[in-house]
């Protein structure tokens, strides 16, 4: 077997590739090296970074949410719950300013004391959420009347004057009783005009008829044609949205009141009878200026053409003769359904005075016996 020579040339050669060769390997090794630790450094950043977001404080433009209140994020990386909200309570909707009493109302605004008399009004303050309903009570003029924290009146001496009362904790708003003090043997000063041939009597120029003041037995002047044609007027524009008030009582005479009178009478005792149904001559249906509408008894009251009626009647000239919580000024029960025609500009004087008629009249509502 001949054996090949090898020339030094090719042997250079072979090396030189085996060194080419081993270089390459060794590259590759440092290569394979630093991706492997790439790696891992990326993967311990990854770690970091979750980390950091579970501690991240998240700020929230939503309502307000109370403290320690926790919520869970949905990420890339899987949920993060419990990560604490830092938003601060708004201040212009903290829970004070819709507890605050905003509105004050009296069971009366006007009233007479004899000197030593006391008197205490009934507050209530709105709206009943209010957190803070205290009184702050006083008097304009003290030697003429005083008033106790607790709202007493005490009349001191003749005169006029004014008590008020306001919340403690908004005190913008309060209401005031106008306070006439007379003496002991002094009545308070009306402006009376009895016409003798009706026998009827006006105060202020208004006809009134209640326990205190009567009509003759023979006072029949029928349903008054103004009120009639204001009540239709009134009746037309409830119509129009979508409401029912009709006339269901008008004028009564004497005989026909002294009639259903004497049936209460019979059914329910008199003090009974006395406290919803007036005497023969003390009825201002006798007058034809009032009007009973729809039901005439309490269910009106919680009907949408109540709530209208009470709110519209002065606009056509009527008021709500007998309010609610007025029964010991008024001498009857609330009647929702019993309007009284003064005209446009009394009635609607007499229903912003927020006053009955005998408050605004001055007078009182009793029988004699």
């Amino acid at each position: 077997m001949v054996k090949k020579r090898v020339t030094k040339q090719t042997l250079r050669r072979r090396r030189a590739v085996a060194l080419l060769i081993l270089l390459l390997i060794i590259v590759g090794i440092i290569l394979l090296a630093n991706s492997c630790s790439d790696k891992k450094e990326s993967s311990g950043k990854k770690s970091s970074s979750d980390k950091k977001i579970a501690q991240t404080t998240v700020p929230l433009n939503t309502q307000p949410l109370q403290q320690n209140n926790s919520i869970t994020i949905t990420t890339a990386f899987g949920n993060i719950s419990d990560i604490q909200t830092t938003e601060p309570m708004n201040e212009t909707t903290t829970a004070d300013d819709g507890n605050k009493v905003e509105s004050i109302t009296l069971t009366f605004y006007a009233t007479n004391l004899k000197v030593g008399e006391k008197k205490m009004p009934i507050v209530t303050m709105s709206p009943s959420s209010a957190t803070d309903k205290s009184e702050l009570w006083e008097s304009s003029n003290t030697t003429i009347a005083t008033v106790d924290q607790r709202g007493d009146i005490l009349g001191v001496s003749p005169g006029t004057c004014y008590i008020t009362v306001k919340s403690k904790s908004n005190p913008e708003v309060y209401a005031e009783v106008k306070v006439t003090v007379i003496a002991d043997e002094e009545e308070p000063e009306l402006t009376l005009t009895s016409s003798s041939e009706s026998g009827a009597t006006y105060i202020k120029g208004i006809l009134i008829v209640n326990k205190s003041y009567s009509l003759p037995e023979d006072y029949n002047p029928g349903l008054d044609p103004t009120t009639k044609s204001q009540f239709d007027l009134l009746s037309a524009d409830a119509k129009k949205e979508g409401l029912d008030i009709h006339l269901s009582s008008g004028f009564r005479s004497y005989d026909y009141q002294k009639r259903i009178y004497n049936n209460y009478v019979n059914a329910y005792g008199q003090a009974t009878a006395d406290t919803f149904s007036a005497r023969p001559g003390h009825s201002e249906h006798q007058t034809g200026l009032a009007i009973d509408v729809n039901s005439i008894d309490d269910s009106f009251a919680s009907t949408p053409e109540s709530a209208w009626l009470e709110s519209n009647a002065h606009k056509y000239g009527f008021i709500i003769r007998y309010p609610k919580g007025k029964e010991d000024i008024t001498g009857y029960k609330y009647e929702s359904w019993h309007i009284r025609y003064l005209g446009v500009d009394t009635a609607t004087a007499v229903y912003n005075s927020g006053l009955t008629l005998e408050e605004y009249l001055g007078v009182n509502s009793k029988y004699n016996g």
